[in-house]
C-alpha cells in the first residue's frame, strides 16, 4: 500500500513538472465567450380598467412588495410651480375612512411600510398579511384626503429647504444648471420658489389627483412570496372598480444646446471654492441604438475615480477632491454634465482641463485597456443588480415601456462585450460637445474675470439661483488702474515740485 502511494505521488510530481514546462505564463488566457444570462421572466396581466400588473414570485423570504408607478407627463405649473413636490409630501397621510393616526397604527400593527409620491406609491411587509396590507393601501390610493394642516406643514418644510439651498453652493448649482440647461419655460427647467409654494391650495392637490392618478396610466409591480393566482385575486378584489380616465399628455419644444460657449456666474458671498458645471441638453433616450457604447464612453470620461476627469483634475493637478461626468438619459430630455468643486484661484484652470478631456475623447481613440476596464465595471454592476428580485420586475416594465426585444436583458452582457474602440469614438463625437456648452459657476465674483477667455465676446452673464439675470458685474482687475493712478500721482507731484522750484527761483531773483 505504501509503495502504491509513493508511485502516485511520484507520478503527480512528474506530471506537474511537465505541465509547467509547456505552460507560457506570459500569455494572458482568453476569456470565455459571453453567454446569455438566465433571467426569470415576470408574469404579466392587465385588468379591464387598464391597470397592468407585473408579478415576480420569489420565495426566499416571507415578504411581498407592491409598487404602483404612475405614468405622468411632466408639465409646467407657472405660479403654482412645485405642485408635484407638495403632492408627494401630503399624499398618503389620511383617507376618507381613516385619520392619519389610525392609518399609521393599522400599518404598524402588521409591520408594513408604505409611501406615496407624485409619480409612485408602495407598500411592503410580511406576505402572511398581504390581504390586510393591500386592503389598507387600496384605501390610501383610492380614497385620499388632503388636509390643510398637512399642506401647511409641507409648505413650511419646502420653504425652509429653499432657505438652506441658498446657503449651499452645491445645491445652488443643481438648481441653476437645471434652469439654464433646459430653460424656464420647459418642465425640466421650471423651479419652484417660496411664493409659488405658498400659492398651492388643497383644491390644487385634489385636482392633481383627479387629473393624473388613473389605473390605465399605472403599472403595478408585485415582488415576493406570492403566486400569480394569489396576486390576481388580491388585485382584482381591491382595484377592479378603480375607474379609468383620460389623462392629459403634454408636448414642449425641446431645449437646445448653446450655439457657442456661454458662461453663467452666480455670486455667492464669501465662497471659499467654486462650484463648476459644464453642461448642455441632449436628445438621449433610454435604450437607444448606441446605449452601450455611449454609456461606456461616459464612464471612461467621467465615471468615478478611474474616469479621465477625476484623474486629470485630482490626481494630476490637485484642483479638487473629485470631478465627475454624466451622460443622462431621460424620457423628456437628456443631458451631459461635468462638475467639480475647486479652489477659487484655479477655477479657470479646472475648466480648461474639463474642456480638454472632453475634446480629447472626441479626437483620440481610447485604449483597449480602458475599454476593457469600463466593460468590466458595467458587467459587474449589471450582475450585482440581478441579486435583487425587483430587478426582474424592472426589466419587464422597461421591455414593455420601451418596446424592447423580450430577450434584451438576457443578452445585456453580450451587447456590452460587443462594443469596440471605434464605437466609443463615434459615441463621443455624437454626444460630447465642449464648444456648445453652458459653463456655470457658483462662487465669488472676484474670480469671474478670469473666465472671459472662454467666450468670444468676453461676456460673463450673472444670474441668481433661480435663473434671473442680475445687475452684478465682475469685480474688476484693478492692476492697470493702480498703475495709472500711480503715474497720475507722480505726474502731479512732478508738476507741484516744478512749480515750487520756479516759485523759489523767482523769490531769490526778487531779493537780488
Amino acid at each position: 500500500m505504501k509503495k502504491n502511494i509513493i508511485v502516485l505521488i511520484t507520478f503527480a510530481v512528474c506530471f506537474t513538472f511537465a505541465s509547467a514546462q509547456t505552460l507560457d505564463r506570459s500569455i494572458q488566457p482568453k476569456p470565455a465567450p459571453t453567454s446569455e444570462i438566465q433571467i426569470k421572466d415576470a408574469q404579466i396581466f392587465t385588468l379591464d380598467n387598464g391597470l397592468k400588473v407585473f408579478v415576480v414570485e420569489d420565495n426566499k423570504l416571507p415578504q411581498v412588495y407592491f409598487s404602483f408607478q404612475f405614468d405622468i407627463d411632466t408639465k409646467t405649473y407657472g405660479e403654482k410651480a412645485g405642485l408635484p413636490s407638495i403632492f408627494s409630501e401630503v399624499a398618503g397621510k389620511a383617507t376618507g375612512n381613516m385619520t392619519k393616526a389610525e392609518l399609521n397604527k393599522a400599518f404598524d400593527l402588521i409591520g408594513a411600510s408604505f409611501g406615496f409620491s407624485g409619480k409612485s406609491a408602495y407598500v411592503s411587509g410580511l406576505s402572511k398579511y398581504r390581504s390586510k396590507m393591500i386592503e389598507l393601501f387600496a384605501d390610501v390610493l383610492l380614497n385620499p384626503v388632503f388636509s390643510a394642516e398637512e399642506l401647511d406643514l409641507a409648505k413650511t418644510q419646502i420653504i425652509s429647504m429653499l432657505a438652506y439651498i441658498g446657503m449651499d453652493g452645491g445645491q445652488m448649482m443643481q438648481i441653476i444648471s437645471q434652469i439654464l440647461r433646459n430653460g424656464k419655460d420647459h418642465p425640466e427647467g421650471e423651479m419652484f420658489t417660496a411664493e409659488s409654494i405658498r400659492n398651492i391650495t388643497v383644491d390644487d392637490l385634489n385636482e392633481y389627483y383627479k387629473t393624473f392618478i388613473a389605473p390605465n396610466k399605472t403599472n403595478l409591480v408585485i415582488v415576493g412570496n406570492i403566486t400569480l393566482a394569489d396576486a390576481k385575486a388580491e388585485v382584482e378584489k381591491y382595484f377592479k372598480n378603480w375607474e379609468k380616465r383620460e389623462v392629459p399628455e403634454y408636448k414642449y419644444e425641446q431645449p437646445k444646446a448653446p450655439e457657442k460657449i456661454r458662461v453663467a456666474f452666480v455670486h455667492k458671498e464669501g465662497a471659499v471654492q467654486s462650484e463648476i458645471n459644464v453642461c448642455y441638453p441632449l436628445n438621449y433616450e433610454f435604450y437607444n441604438n448606441d446605449w452601450f457604447s455611449a454609456n461606456l464612453m461616459s464612464h471612461i470620461l467621467g465615471g468615478g475615480s478611474s474616469g479621465r476627469l477625476f484623474q486629470n483634475l485630482r490626481e494630476t493637478h490637485s484642483y479638487t477632491y473629485g470631478c465627475y461626468g454624466e451622460l443622462a438619459a431621460d424620457d423628456v430630455i437628456g443631458y451631459y454634465s461635468a462638475s467639480a468643486s475647486v479652489r477659487n484661484d484655479v477655477t479657470d484652470s479646472a475648466i480648461n482641463q474639463i474642456l480638454f478631456e472632453m475634446q480629447r475623447i472626441i479626437d483620440t481613440d481610447v485604449s483597449e485597456k480602458d475599454l476593457a476596464s469600463a466593460k468590466a465595471f458595467a458587467m459587474g454592476s449589471f450582475g450585482r443588480s440581478l441579486q435583487q428580485p425587483g430587478t426582474v420586475a424592472k426589466f419587464a416594465v422597461e421591455i414593455d415601456k420601451y418596446g424592447l426585444p423580450a430577450d434584451y436583458f438576457k443578452n445585456y452582457l453580450k451587447m456590452i462585450d460587443a462594443v469596440t474602440v471605434e464605437d466609443i469614438k463615434m459615441a463621443a463625437q455624437k454626444y460630447i460637445h465642449p464648444q456648445n456648452a453652458w459653463i456655470i459657476i457658483v462662487g465669488d465674483k472676484k474670480y469671474a474675470n478670469t473666465l472671459k477667455q472662454f467666450v468670444t465676446d468676453g461676456k460673463i452673464e450673472f444670474y441668481d439661483m433661480y435663473g434671473n439675470l442680475t445687475d452684478e458685474v465682475a469685480d474688476c482687475d484693478c492692476t492697470i488702474y493702480y498703475l495709472i493712478g500711480i503715474v497720475v500721482v507722480l505726474f502731479i507731484i512732478f508738476i507741484f515740485m516744478k512749480r515750487s522750484a520756479a516759485k523759489r527761483k523767482r523769490s531769490i531773483d526778487s531779493h537780488r
